[in-house]
């Protein structure tokens, strides 16, 4: 790839060290690396740098000519369904310093940028959000600056071969061989073409979102005389594995009134959820991307294993074998919070509802631990916690110019905040923005840590026309409705039926 130095002004304050976080940015002139420095900063400027240069406390990165990046004072929307109609107010030193380089770059660089739900007179939507972007590219677009956010699905993959996203590759300002927030996931390459990348993912510092684990009931385990800190201890020295997980929800499986049915139960779940878990964490997936292609993987002994393991806990120690016939899909949630069952597997984003929290306070008095999914036997070093990060793009309709105001302001939002480095890359700021919503630090410390860093994807969600939902996973597991397990098998041969003629076509493109 083309890469040439940008000139940057790199004035040194009293006491700052200076790191570098940003690729460079130049025009359209090409790819840049960051310039890094590992030296502090002295009160003395370089003997070497012009003494009538302003100085600040940031690099300022510059055009061909040596002026510092103008954009003109457009404002950049990033557009998304969550948006607060006003920003939380920092609650530690590093949210402090985050805004006020945000504030910095919009100052220099002449630009206002800020999250939204609303465009081009529309609110932006979980469900709907790719359709709504495919509408208001192919309507032209207007004079807004947005960059959209979507989500992971087949959906995505058809407006990418549709030509509705902007390449990437071709922005100067983005690097995603060397800028830490790109580096950090895997985004930009789950829908690539050849050279061309046309989704990206820079919130969070470009760390993997956490997903899915295994929320635990400590009293439930207490009760059938399992210490809730061995689970945490397994995760930690290694053993916590599907053996250790089965064995445990083997202990709190009970009939407390000697009625012939369990009163204590293993586990529940959603469906959606766990059988992905099941299978990454074996180092399986339904689709498999291979150098030679994608393929359907279901006969992979790896994910055989897993689907079969699913079928086994399902039958055995899931709560949706009791539940009453006439309950509703999300049944188990408010069933969890009774306190008959011990493991609950769900995401992250869950972390209150399984812990009866609500605007009225707690409604369940229990503690609740947090931990990744076990490893499956043939794992090894590929145990992989399911992800499915957010997709940032850009319209495709835009011009070189406006795509790259729109890059531009995007990266020096979400990018590392300079001085940083350290604890960015320690987690410590992701971790405090979790501590308050579990009960225990070692499932932040731990777990949460655990999942960023084995963080992946399912490649099938790459796949134009299918989605994994309602092809398979809403086809295992309990049927409520008649007391019984659905038909892996089954589940297996028609999804495999369509997923290989989708397959097909998308290697053939």
């Amino acid at each position: 790839m083309k890469r040439k130095f940008l000139n940057q002004i790199i004035a040194v304050g009293a006491t700052a060290a200076m790191v570098a976080g940003m690729a460079g940015c130049q025009g359209n002139t090409g790819n840049v690396e960051p310039a890094q420095t590992d030296t502090p900063a002295t009160d003395t400027p370089a003997t070497d740098a012009p003494v009538d240069e302003p100085v600040s406390e940031y690099p300022v990165y510059t055009d061909a000519d040596g002026n510092p990046i103008d954009l003109g004072g457009v404002e950049v929307e990033i557009v998304n369904w969550w948006a607060a109609d006003t920003p939380a107010d920092p609650v530690n030193d590093y949210e402090e310093a985050m805004w006020d380089y945000r504030e910095w770059c919009q100052e220099t660089y002449n630009f206002t940028v800020k999250e939204t739900k609303n465009f081009s007179g529309n609110e932006l939507t979980w469900g709907d959000c790719i359709q709504q972007f495919s509408d208001y590219v192919t309507s032209g677009g207007d004079d807004g600056y947005y960059v959209f956010t979507g989500r992971m699905c087949a959906a995505a993959t058809t407006a990418v071969q549709s030509g509705l996203m902007y390449d990437l590759a071709t922005i100067d300002c983005l690097d995603f061989n060397s800028e830490s927030v790109f580096t950090r996931n895997q985004v930009d390459e789950f829908f690539k073409k050849g050279d061309s990348i046309y989704t990206m993912y820079a919130t969070g510092n470009g760390f993997p979102e956490p997903r899915e684990g295994i929320f635990f009931n400590k009293k439930v385990l207490e009760d059938a005389g399992i210490d809730p800190e061995s689970i945490y201890d397994m995760q930690a020295n290694g053993t916590w594995t599907w053996d250790a997980w089965k064995e445990l929800c083997e202990k709190v499986m009970r009939d407390t009134d000697n009625d012939g049915t369990p009163d204590v139960f293993g586990f529940t779940c959603n469906y959606d959820d766990a059988v992905e878990e099941f299978v990454l964490s074996n180092g399986g997936s339904f689709v498999k991307n291979e150098a030679s292609g994608l393929r359907v993987a279901f006969d992979d002994a790896d994910t055989a294993e897993a689907l079969n393991f699913f079928q086994e806990m399902v039958s055995t120690y899931d709560a949706h074998l009791y539940y009453p016939a006439d309950a509703a899909w999300d049944f188990y949630k408010t069933d969890w919070l009774t306190g008959n069952t011990a493991f609950y597997i769900g995401q992250v984003w869950e972390k209150d509802n399984v812990r009866g929290v609500g605007d009225d306070g707690r409604s369940m008095e229990d503690e609740v631990g947090f931990v990744s999914f076990p490893t499956g036997p043939s794992a090894g070093s590929n145990f992989t916690s399911y992800a499915q990060d957010n997709l940032y793009y850009i319209p495709g309709c835009y011009d070189a110019d406006k795509a790259f105001a729109c890059a531009f302001a995007y990266l020096c939002f979400y990018q590392d905040t300079p001085g940083y480095e350290d604890f960015i890359n320690s987690l410590d700021g992701i971790k405090a923005s979790f501590y308050s919503n579990f009960d225990d630090t070692r499932a932040v410390d731990e777990s949460i840590v655990r999942i960023i860093k084995t963080g992946g994807y399912e490649p099938a969600e790459s796949v134009a026309n299918v989605d994994i939902g309602p092809q398979f996973r809403h086809h295992v597991g309990v049927n409520v409705a008649e007391g019984t397990v659905n038909d892996m098998s089954a589940a297996i041969e028609e999804a495999a039926t369509q997923w290989n003629t989708f397959v097909e076509e998308a290697n053939a493109k």
